[in-house]
């Protein structure tokens, strides 16, 4: 028995209606038992954070089928079809989020029996919107209550729409080709609608969802239902694993009948390697009958790559443990004493072949040598005023042909350190200074950067002090020549980076060596009480800095500062 179709007749354009849902773990199983989309991003709890979401993310499609208990979608004495539906998917949905489905009618044809809506799903708490999309519903004569529940099962429809066994496939994008094709089987039963009411109605107390007869005979959701299955085919056929569902339409020429055999197809139309993205051709057609299409659209999915993996502890043993300092040519500046020379014995200890440059003092030089070789090592002293550009040209190309490359230019060499006020110091005091310190850097690197770059390696450490940070008073000479090493530091590690160099800087606090030891012992108690550490560093904490940074430790480090101040400031 029929009823005369009634067609809305109080609706009207720019109409909102709105619901408000929460989703639950429940509501994801039965989700997954009635689609069959067990992919891993949302039931696998591993796989989820190790990809971009960090967790397991609900189906897209799950609160998406809400739309179906919108009032527009139980009329009286009318049944409404699910005619077009298309969405975006924006933003991931999380199990107890909170969800505002709105929609609005964009477009009514009383003499097609249609009306199309847009909707969109918002996070309630934060209004981010998470789907936005159309659809379209045709309103047709409507069957009287009982008789939806009378439609006989005679497929044996199981809990699950899909009829063939699925396994999740885990395609990359390298191995998808354009005209790429799967497909599945799959049916749809009164008993899979009322499973769609089940989920629906739990946390839906509108009036018109009370009884499920009523609401099933005046919204046929044999669409609908069929289009849960876009989710089924991406996570899992078509690429599977590694899908995120971006966007989706689809149009149906004819219904899907209850209990009747379809086959869900999908072509690769588009493939784009740049975006990761595909876009497949969607087609619904009888099982029976292929050459008769019941619904055609589109699906674009993301396919993600391989979830990183960290690598093993074998990798790290074969590959980091080594500090790949072992045979690496060593020019040390100013290495006869002090720093320096802490410095070029410490490198010798790690396999390097240390140059010790001197300017005046030989004699302490060969002595850094001798106990070096005498300790196992590999060194030599060769004598250049670094302000001079043909000297350093001289010993550059000395050390060149002995060892045949310098892999590591530690430039430490400087005039002096000793304070004075500001107004009794002349332009002399400075270019001494800046001599030294920063046009001897520069001579330097001017004649080891091209080896570098030929070898495609090179590490440069700049030695500065924290009190281009932090100065103390009396100090503006000595300041000044080292804070110019900052820049000229920055500089060139982003200009050599491509070339597999890196240029740093390490910054010492106040250092006990040799030049100290005239320091008055009251002075240097009171600078030891002031640190944090309650001592000054020893040059062997500075050269282990340096080693440090001219290591593999520091090979994805340039352009910084490495501070060895045992806490006192600056703080970076």
């Amino acid at each position: 028995m029929k009823t005369n179709c009634q067609f809305p007749q109080d609706i009207a354009i720019k109409e909102k209606h709105r619901m408000e849902f929460q989703l639950s773990q429940d509501m994801v199983d039965q989700f997954v038992d009635l689609t069959g989309d067990f992919s891993s991003l949302h039931r696998d709890e591993l796989f989820a954070t190790r990809s971009m979401y960090r967790t397991n993310v609900v189906h897209g499609m799950l609160p998406l089928l809400f739309i179906s208990a919108l009032p527009v979608c139980s009329p009286d004495n009318a049944t409404c079809f699910f005619n077009k539906i298309s969405a975006r998917f924006l933003k991931p949905v999380y199990v107890n989020d909170q969800l505002l489905l709105q929609s609005e009618v964009l477009e009514i044809l009383p003499e097609q029996n249609t009306i199309t809506f847009e909707f969109t799903i918002r996070k309630d708490q934060t209004q981010t919107i998470v789907t936005t999309g159309r659809f379209t519903l045709t309103y047709k004569e409507s069957l009287i209550n009982n008789e939806f529940h009378l439609l006989p099962d005679t497929n044996n429809a199981g809990k699950c729409l899909i009829l063939d066994h699925l396994e999740e496939k885990e395609k990359l994008l390298e191995q998808i080709s354009k005209g790429d094709q799967e497909n599945f089987r799959f049916l749809v039963s009164p008993q899979h609608a009322l499973a769609l009411y089940k989920i629906i109605q739990k946390r839906i107390g509108a009036p018109h969802l009370s009884d499920a007869s009523h609401w099933q005979t005046r919204c046929d959701t044999s669409n609908l239902l069929s289009t849960s299955l876009f989710s089924t085919f991406a996570g899992l056929v078509m690429p599977g694993k590694y899908a995120s569902f971006l966007n989706f339409d689809v149009t149906f020429n004819k219904n899907i009948q209850w209990n009747t055999r379809y086959t869900f197809s999908g072509t690769v139309k588009f493939k784009s390697p740049l975006t990761s993205i595909l876009v497949e051709n969607i087609s619904i057609c009888e099982t029976e009958n292929r050459m008769t299409s019941n619904a055609s659209g589109k699906i674009q999915v993301k396919v993600n790559d391989l979830s990183y993996q960290m690598p093993s502890i074998e990798f790290l043993r074969e590959n980091e443990m080594d500090l790949k300092l072992k045979d690496k040519v060593v020019l040390i500046t100013g290495a006869s004493r002090g720093i320096g020379e802490t410095t070029a014995k410490l490198f010798s200890l790690h396999g390097s072949k240390v140059i010790v440059n001197y300017n005046k003092n030989k004699e302490s030089a060969q002595k850094v040598v001798d106990e070096i070789i005498s300790g196992g090592g590999e060194a030599c002293a060769i004598q250049a005023d670094v302000s001079d550009h043909w000297q350093v040209k001289e010993m550059v190309s000395s050390a060149y042909g002995k060892y045949g490359m310098i892999h590591i230019l530690i430039n430490n060499a400087h005039h002096d350190a000793r304070p004075g006020p500001f107004l009794e110091l002349t332009w002399d005091d400075f270019q001494k200074d800046v001599d030294v310190t920063i046009k001897g850097a520069v001579h330097c690197c001017q004649e080891v950067l091209p080896l570098m770059i030929k070898h495609k390696f090179g590490k440069i450490i700049n030695i500065s002090t924290i009190a281009v940070d932090n100065p103390l008073p009396g100090n503006t000479k000595y300041v000044t020549a080292k804070s110019a090493l900052v820049g000229l530091t920055r500089s060139l590690a982003v200009e050599y980076a491509p070339y597999n160099i890196t240029v740093n800087i390490v910054e010492p606090g106040f250092v006990e060596t040799d030049l100290t030891q005239y320091v008055p012992k009251m002075f240097l108690q009171d600078i030891k009480n002031s640190n944090p550490m309650q001592r000054n560093a020893s040059p062997g904490d500075v050269a282990k800095a340096i080693v440090t940074m001219a290591s593999s430790l520091a090979s994805y480090t340039t352009g910084q500062k490495f501070i060895v101040s045992g806490g006192v400031p600056p703080f970076l």
